[in-house]
């Protein structure tokens, strides 16, 4: 996990999915607690549209959990479609090399 210059090293766990349309997964990250991270595609014209959904579920986040740490969450997010955008985009350029 990471939010700003800080980061924490954790343990994720898949607890639902449906293949090329959902992914549920639980973040542990130890003593700070645990978080839900729910990622959705939906078809968006000729584009996808990636729909994320994240919550604190126990630790001090859970208990913390306010409109300022989830205005946090939020600016988190607007870099999150960036990740696997680059790693596909990285994929698509390998395969038309080889």
């Amino acid at each position: 996990m990471r939010l700003g210059p800080w980061s924490a090293e954790g343990v994720t766990t898949v607890r639902h999915t449906v293949p090329g349309r959902e992914l549920e997964l639980e973040a542990s990250f130890g003593s700070l607690g645990t978080a839900r991270i729910f990622l959705q595609l939906r078809p968006w014209g000729e584009e996808t549209l990636v729909v994320c959904d994240e919550h604190p579920l126990r630790g001090p986040g859970g208990k913390l959990h306010n409109s300022v740490s989830e205005a946090a969450i939020q600016l988190r997010h607007r870099g999150m479609p960036a990740r696997p955008a680059g790693l596909v985009e990285r994929d698509r350029a390998g395969s038309r090399s080889a």
